[in-house]
Parts: structure tokens; sequence; C-alpha cells
């Protein structure tokens, strides 16, 4: 019985090295497992957290591989659902020159990371249940769409608090928001992009404009960009800077982010202190290439004291 679910996406991420090639440097490209649920739900469990995965995959190379390197890194993964009938979606990332990511979907139509039903999630045991966090990009087509809405109402009913990380998609962009409005609503902790999520969403570009629009007495919502990240609440705001690392690669990035953020709200910590334990978390990942280079809590700890 997990304390933190995170529902959504688990991909096979294609790593494709542009920029370093044109270094003349000798490079290849890489299979690395993604989706940013199952990034944040990796970083949980090598933090330590009580975390369950659920989502969908194919019983392929990619899934097998996917669900083995979460079972290996203490994720309940029994709502990680592999079916033979689906082949587990591709995401062709190019990294370019200075480390940002160009992620490309494959295939487009109907990934499998989206054929999520109500029956396969009700299995999922939320007695113990503090948290779930699932991502926008999950909230636009059915099944997917339709089903976590349900899944999550009756997950807010037992006082289970819901956290959602935008993490809009090119793909996503002209597509209907009823159901990611539906999930905003019932929303207790909302995150994002500060220079991207937040401005797609309202139409505006001014962050405060940006969060007045979304701020409800009782939400949380968390700003990240390049140069650190804030948390909003009614009352108060809180900012944390950047670690000042050399980027490898930004991949994962903020789903690392997420996880450091959540273990400390499991850890009872203020929003202040889980912002920075965001940063730190992601900092640390983005000194290595990949999504999956979170540290365990001695290691965030002590980069945190360098």
């Amino acid at each position: 019985m997990a304390e933190v679910l995170c529902l959504g996406d688990s991909c096979a991420d294609i790593i494709i090295p542009y920029g370093e090639s044109l270094t003349d440097q000798d490079v290849s490209v890489v299979f690395n497992c993604g989706g940013a649920a199952a990034n944040t739900a990796f970083a949980l469990g090598r933090l330590g957290v009580s975390v369950a995965f659920a989502g969908k995959a194919g019983v392929d190379l990619y899934g097998l591989s996917m669900r083995k390197e979460l079972v290996e890194n203490n994720v309940d993964v029994s709502s990680f659902i592999l079916s033979d009938k689906l082949v587990s979606t591709q995401i062709l990332i190019v990294i370019d020159e200075k480390g940002d990511r160009h992620p490309f979907l494959m295939p487009k139509k109907d990934p499998s990371y989206l054929e999520i039903y109500p029956e396969e999630l009700e299995q999922i045991d939320l007695r113990e249940m503090k948290y779930i966090i699932t991502n926008g990009m999950m909230l636009f087509e059915d099944p997917a769409a339709s089903t976590i809405v349900s899944f999550l109402e009756k997950a807010r009913e037992r006082g289970i608090k819901i956290m959602l990380d935008l993490n809009f998609r090119p793909e996503t962009a002209g597509k209907d928001r009823s159901h990611l409005n539906k999930v905003i609503a019932m929303t207790d902790i909302l995150l994002g992009s500060a220079d991207e999520d937040f401005a797609i969403l309202t139409g505006k570009k001014d962050l405060k404009e940006a969060v007045k629009d979304l701020q409800e007495a009782d939400r949380t919502i968390v700003a990240h960009d390049k140069n650190g990240s804030t948390v909003f609440e009614k009352d108060r705001t809180y900012h944390t800077d950047s670690y000042k690392v050399e980027v490898a690669d930004t991949i994962g990035a903020g789903d690392v982010f997420n996880a450091g953020f959540i273990y400390g709200l499991i850890q009872g910590k203020g929003p202040d202190e889980c912002n920075r334990l965001g940063c730190a978390a992601a900092a640390y990942s983005l000194m290595r290439p990949g999504a999956r280079n979170t540290p365990d809590p001695e290691e965030l700890y002590r980069f945190m004291k360098v």
C-alpha cells in the first residue's frame, strides 16, 4: 500500500545526441526508460518514498524494460499493465548543442499510455495513499482522460491530495481541455513550467497574472524554470534559485523536481523546504544525461550542502 501514486505515462526515450555529433565526438543513439509519471515514480523510489505507478505499455522490449527498472527501484508496479495488444510508446528526443530536448512522439495516434480503462484502476488500494500525481498530457483523449477524472474524483472523496503537473506537449495544444479543467478544479497542488505551461493554460504571459487566474483558497501553485522555482500560496510566496550546475541534458528535470517536492511533503516539510528539495533533486539530475539520475536521500542532502 503506497503513500504516493504516480498515474500516467511510461515511454521509451530514444535519445539522439545531435549536439554532441556536431563536435565530432563518437556518439550513438541510446534507449532509456522514460515518461513523465514513470520518471517521477522512479525518482520517488530512489528517495525512499512508498510509491506505486499506474500506467499502460506493450509486452515488448521497451515495456518489459520499463517495468523491470521500476521494480528494481522499489516502485509498486501492480497497476502497471503490459498488454500484448499494444506497442509501447516511443519518444524520439533530439538533444541540441545547449543540452535542450526536442521530443517527437511515436506513434502519434493512440499511444499506449492513453489506453487506460476504469476497471484497470479499480484494483488500486487507496487506504494509505496520501498523494496522487498525474499530468496534463493524460487528459486530452479517451479512454485515459475520462478514466482518470473519475478515479481522481473518488480519490478526492477519500481525502487524498491531488497533484497535477501541467506538462503540456505540442501535440495537445489545440485539443479540448474539458477533462483537464475538471482535474485542475480538484487539484490541491498544481505544478508546471513558469515560462510555458501557465502561459499556455491562461493565455497570460505574466506569471503572477496567470497564477491569479488559477489561485484558489487551498491550492498551492508551483512554477519552475531554469532560474529556479516559486511556490504560490494564498497569502505567501516562496522562491528558490536554481542550483548552478553544468548541464548534461534537461530530460526529465521537471519530473525529478516533482519527486523532490513530494519527498519533502512526505517528510512533513513546509513549502519553502519542499521547493528547495525539488530544485536540488532536479539540479542533481541535470548533471547527468537521461531522465533517471535521481539521488538517494543521503546524496540529495550532501549535494544541497556543497
